[in-house]
C-alpha cells in the first residue's frame, strides 16, 4: 500500500523557519569585542554606550572646547560692551573738540611678535543707523521745529487698495469729470499711503542744538545702533 504524504500545514513551515533562525543571542554575541554596545544600557528610547577607549579622549576634548567656547563668549560679551562704551565715549570727545563727524574709532593694543612688539587695533564703528518711533517723532514736528528737516528723511509712499480696480471702473464709468476737494477726496479711497522717518548723518550733531524738553522726547523715539566691532 503506497502511504499518502501530507502537505505540511502553514504552521508547521513557521516552526521550520524559527529552527532555522539564528538565536538573538548570536547577533549580541558577534558584538561582545565592540566595549561601546557591550556595555550599553537602554533607557527608554535612549542608549548609554559603554566606554569606549578609541573615542572617550575626543569626547571629552570635545566637552572641553564646548565649555571654553561658553566662557569666551561670556567674557567677550562684557569685554565688548566696554569696548563699544569707551569708542562711544572717544568718538564723541573727538568730534567736539575738533568739530567733526566721525563715525569710527581704532582702539590701539600691542602684541609681542619675533623681534618685538606689533600695533593692533580695535575698530568701534559707529555708524549712522538708528531705530525711529515715528509716531512721537511725527507727533512732534512742531515741537523739534527747523530742526526736524535737517534731522529726518520723511517719505510717504501710496499703494492701491485691495478694492481699487472696483474703485477706478467706477470713476471711469460714473463719476468722470471730478476736481478738487472731490476729486482728492475720491483718489484717498484708491490708495493706502505709509509714511516712514529716517534719521539723517546729521541727527547727532542736530540732536546736541536742541532744548532740553526736545531731547527727552527724541530720546524716547531715536536708538542709535550699537557700535560694532571689527579687528584689524
Amino acid at each position: 500500500m503506497t502511504q499518502t504524504q501530507t502537505k505540511p500545514s502553514a504552521l508547521d513551515a513557521l516552526r521550520g523557519l524559527s529552527k532555522k533562525a539564528a538565536p538573538p543571542s548570536a547577533a549580541i554575541a558577534a558584538q561582545v569585542n565592540d566595549p561601546a554596545i557591550a556595555g550599553a544600557k537602554r533607557d527608554k528610547n535612549t542608549v548609554k554606550l559603554g566606554f569606549d577607549p578609541n573615542i572617550a579622549q575626543v569626547a571629552e576634548h570635545t566637552a572641553q572646547l564646548k565649555e571654553a567656547l561658553e566662557r569666551a563668549e561670556a567674557e567677550f560679551k562684557v569685554d565688548q560692551a566696554t569696548m563699544r562704551d569707551y569708542g562711544i565715549g572717544k568718538r564723541g570727545l573727538y568730534n567736539d573738540t575738533f568739530k567733526c563727524e566721525v563715525t569710527t574709532v581704532q582702539v590701539p593694543y600691542t602684541v609681542d611678535v619675533p623681534g618685538g612688539n606689533e600695533t593692533k587695533y580695535v575698530q568701534v564703528i559707529c555708524s549712522n543707523k538708528y531705530s525711529v518711533q515715528k509716531d512721537i517723532v511725527l507727533g512732534n514736528k512742531e515741537l523739534i521745529g527747523p530742526a526736524y528737516e535737517r534731522m529726518f528723511e520723511e517719505q510717504t509712499t501710496k499703494a492701491l487698495k485691495p478694492n481699487a480696480e472696483e474703485l477706478i471702473r467706477n470713476l471711469l464709468t460714473e463719476v468722470a469729470g471730478l476736481s478738487g476737494d472731490e476729486l482728492e477726496n475720491t483718489m484717498n479711497e484708491l490708495f493706502d499711503s505709509t509714511t516712514t522717518v529716517k534719521a539723517t548723518d546729521k541727527y547727532e550733531s542736530e540732536f546736541k542744538k536742541l532744548p532740553d524738553d526736545v531731547k527727552v522726547v527724541l530720546d524716547q523715539a531715536v536708538t542709535r545702533a550699537q557700535p560694532a566691532l571689527k579687528f584689524v
